[in-house]
């Protein structure tokens, strides 16, 4: 009787420990991704379904005539799609199947993230013949590479890391890459710290203040957008990139926020994969 007693024990024991892990797990993911007591504060103006093609749509970029270059994380396809028609016009092979996360579009020259840090130059990519070279570097999928950004005034691509650096967790380095010489520069041009007053409110590790799913630089004020997906939020940070404003968005409208992009007047588009439901791209006004 005491074996079955303490057997008994056992189980129960092991329920309710079981049970505390799976709250706590819950608790943790609320908490972390749940942002809903925060004031909304931005307008969704216009917003486009994607075709299915797109579902897991991973990068945008503007290209002008109301056109944005779009990039999906699992094949090695350039999309055109026309926002005035809501269509696809053009479908560009520019390598095979891979973890691809970001795009931008050099005059003609399309670049595109992996998310191990390696870099697709893709020349001449609206043309019939376009050409691809790759560029890989000391980063590794470790640090899940998910955002590129173009700063033109100092011809350069800034990449940011999503999850954690190899040996700090208290920042989040931004990368260099020179379009010059098309070499990234070992250390970080600039950092995201973690501890930053801003994301003090985050309960969460300390890693996980801020992901990076998407970096873009608005083209008026040279002001840095910093998009998570996971949260959502979009934070904004200034030249120095020293963190000046957060934004919380309802999942409802950003169910996985992976591109961004601004026209050349600062109209700004967020892009949204399926989770579930169409991929879609958003035109945003942050009041």
């Amino acid at each position: 009787m005491k074996m079955v007693n303490k057997i008994a024990t056992l189980i129960v024991v092991g329920v309710l420990s079981l049970a505390g892990i799976i709250l706590f797990g819950y608790n943790e993911f609320v908490t972390i991704d749940k942002l809903q007591d925060k004031p909304v504060e931005y307008e969704i103006v216009t917003k486009w379904q994607l075709p299915e093609v797109l579902d897991e749509v991973s990068g945008i970029d503007w290209i002008g005539a109301n056109k944005l270059a779009c990039i999906q994380d699992e094949d090695g396809f350039i999309f055109i799609f026309n926002l005035e028609t809501s269509r696809l016009e053009q479908k560009i092979k520019f390598a095979g199947p891979g973890d691809y996360e970001d795009i931008r579009i050099v005059e003609n020259t399309a670049y595109i993230l992996r998310s191990d840090g390696e870099i697709f130059e893709v020349r001449d990519y609206l043309s019939n013949n376009p050409k691809t070279k790759s560029y890989s570097n000391f980063l590794t999928e470790d640090q899940n590479l998910e955002s590129l950004a173009w700063d033109k005034s100092n011809e350069r691509l800034l990449l940011a890391i999503k999850d954690k650096e190899p040996k700090d967790d208290t920042y989040k380095g931004i990368y260099q890459f020179s379009l010059n010489s098309k070499e990234l520069q070992k250390k970080p041009g600039y950092r995201l710290y973690m501890g930053d007053s801003l994301l003090k409110d985050r309960k969460t590790k300390l890693h996980k203040k801020l992901e990076p799913s998407a970096l873009a630089i608005h083209p008026g004020n040279n002001s840095f957008y910093i998009l998570d997906g996971r949260a959502p939020q979009l934070v904004i940070a200034d030249s120095d990139m020293k963190l000046k404003k957060r934004y919380a968005l309802r999942e409802d409208d950003f169910a996985q926020a992976e591109g961004l992009t601004f026209s050349k007047n600062g109209r700004i588009f967020i892009s949204n994969e399926g989770k579930g439901g169409k991929a879609n791209i958003l035109e945003v006004i942050f009041k």
